[in-house]
């Protein structure tokens, strides 16, 4: 990868605060199964990427 591709992409930190502002909200997943951020027994979440991006817990993605 170049110099310039490299520069195109954030650090993960960046990502963390996205989902940091995420914090306490509740989400149906893809799956049917729920989600809440920063909750100590939250599930884990898949995310295929892609042009409509599909969202499932990790039980349902392996």
């Amino acid at each position: 990868m170049t110099k310039e591709k490299k520069a195109q992409y954030e650090d993960a930190d960046s990502l963390r605060e996205i989902i940091k502002n995420l914090e306490k909200k509740k989400f149906k997943l893809d799956c049917g199964h729920v989600i809440t951020f920063g909750y100590f027994l939250g599930n884990n979440i898949i995310i295929y990427n892609g042009k409509h991006p599909k969202i499932i817990c990790s039980l349902c993605g392996y």
